[in-house]
């Protein structure tokens, strides 16, 4: 639990440095009245996570870039997503949550077209609740799973499109699962509630 606390600070810290440079680059932009294409600001910020990850043996940083890099597609030689997360498996010291994470975000990048696997790795707020709206298919086995770092409880809900309650996970951690049979094409609506005082990083990922 004290590696856990540990690498949440070291978070908080990346995340503090990364939105002081996001915060410089948006008076830059303000300035020079430059555009800057979001593909090359989240290549940037893949950089930023990649440089901190590794002068501080951070995993979580290591696989938010990995992610980044995975949901835009990039391929580069300076930069490989299977290599952040082989690194992260090492500064991870065999922890069991964060090994979970780093399994699941071995996939590839994400297509994003409907039926197809979609994943995020994201952190929700003590007490908050995160959500997420995904397209399923009639007829179709929905899947849809969330992994903590053990930090915090965090409950599943899954509403459709007129909001009600389609099936729900409340069991008491941060491992959750939701299987369902749409019985429409559309979209449904994903929420993770977190239960506890404390922020908690999460995978979450649908089939």
């Amino acid at each position: 639990m004290k590696r856990l606390v540990l690498l949440s600070a070291f978070l908080c810290i990346a995340f503090s440095t990364l939105a002081q440079d996001i915060d410089f680059e948006k008076q830059e932009q303000k300035d020079t009245a430059i555009s800057i294409p979001p593909a090359v600001e989240n290549l940037r910020l893949a950089f930023s996570l990649k440089s901190y990850g590794y002068e501080h043996k951070n995993p979580v940083s290591l696989i938010m870039a990995a992610q980044i890099l995975n949901e835009n597609g990039f391929e580069l030689d300076e930069i490989d997503s299977e290599k952040l997360l082989e690194d992260a498996r090492t500064f991870a010291n065999g922890n069991e949550h964060l090994l979970a994470i780093i399994d699941m975000s071995d996939t590839g990048p994400v297509r994003g077209a409907l039926g197809e696997e979609k994943y995020t790795f994201d952190m929700v707020s003590k007490y908050s609740t995160d959500t997420y709206k995904v397209k399923f298919k009639e007829n179709k086995r929905a899947v849809v799973q969330v992994k903590g770092v053990g930090l915090t409880d965090l409950d599943l809900y899954i509403y459709d499109k007129n909001g009600n309650l389609i099936t729900s996970d409340t069991s008491d951690s941060d491992n959750c699962e939701c299987t369902w049979i749409p019985k429409w094409t559309g979209e449904f609506t994903i929420r993770i509630k977190n239960r506890g005082g404390f922020y908690n990083l999460y995978y979450m990922q649908t089939n």
